[in-house]
């Protein structure tokens, strides 16, 4: 009798062992806990990373735009020698790679030569179109490294005098004097530049310039001493330089945008409860901005 109330108790607290081990947990999974019925937040782990989770191509249109130049060299090149002129350029933006570019100018010479005195003069305009390449390799910048070239034209007439020439056999003296002589030159011009952003839409710009004459048309008197845009014809090739005054008008830039989220590290993805709107205490709100 005696053993079988003994085998009835240990069968009664095994079977209560039993029930607490298969519901406690089951119950647990179904219920709320108190913190999530007041609408607390659980705060994850401080994120560690930034994960990228869709980037944007940058997006460039064809055309971008245009610059309006002043080239103050010609000015200067006048103040201290005896030939220079003035200048302005339109140059066009394609992706911010394909640079054409007009040029146009007026060009003047008043030069007397030291030993045999003989004067040339002449003052008419000249273009320049061309095509420059720009080589830096982000092309959203608003600075630009360039090498191009150009090909020149001028069509002008000049005058050429001297003192009295002397027959040497017949004797007696003949004037050297002649005006209105027309000519046409066509040169080309190999250009590497640099344009520096200073100020908003206003840029600064320098070139240096290897040029080589094509030809000129001849004639019965002289060739010409200068050719407006060129410079002198004293040599097969002259050196030239420039110094741009720029207004930059380049609307068509576009970055692209890389959109990013906070990872949670090392739960990735783990979800977060927000808040209500309604706070239920102090130590609520507090661990609400945790």
């Amino acid at each position: 009798m005696t053993v079988m109330k003994t085998s009835n108790c240990i069968s009664m607290v095994l079977r209560n062992r039993l029930i607490q081990m298969v519901l406690l947990p089951v119950l647990l999974v179904f219920l709320p806990s108190p913190a999530l019925a007041q609408g607390n937040v659980i705060a994850p782990e401080k994120p560690s990373k930034y994960v990228e989770l869709d980037v944007e191509e940058p997006k460039m249109p064809f055309f971008q735009g245009f610059t309006v130049s002043a080239d103050l060299f010609p000015i200067g090149q006048r103040l201290f020698s005896d030939f220079g002129g003035f200048e302005g350029g339109l140059k066009l933006s394609l992706l911010n790679t394909y640079l054409p570019v007009v040029e146009l100018g007026f060009g003047n010479c008043d030069h007397e030569d030291d030993n045999t005195h003989i004067r040339y003069k002449t003052s008419a305009p000249y273009f320049r179109i061309g095509l420059d390449y720009n080589l830096l390799k982000n092309k959203f910048q608003d600075n630009r490294l360039y090498i191009g070239a150009r090909y020149g034209f001028s069509s002008y007439k000049f005058d050429i005098s001297g003192p009295e020439l002397t027959d040497p056999f017949w004797g007696g003296t003949q004037s050297f004097s002649y005006t209105g002589i027309s000519t046409t030159s066509h040169w080309v011009e190999f250009v590497a530049g640099v344009q520096v952003k200073m100020l908003s839409k206003f840029h600064l710009g320098w070139t240096v310039r290897l040029k080589r004459e094509l030809s000129s048309s001849k004639n019965d008197y002289s060739l010409p001493y200068y050719i407006p845009g060129y410079g002198t014809t004293t040599g097969d090739t002259c050196w030239g330089a420039s110094f741009h005054l720029i207004f930059d008008l380049n609307w068509g830039k576009k970055k692209g945008s890389v959109k990013a989220a906070l990872v949670d590290s090392p739960n990735v993805g783990s979800p977060v409860v927000q808040p209500e709107s309604e706070s239920t205490g102090t130590n609520d709100t507090e661990d609400s901005k945790e």
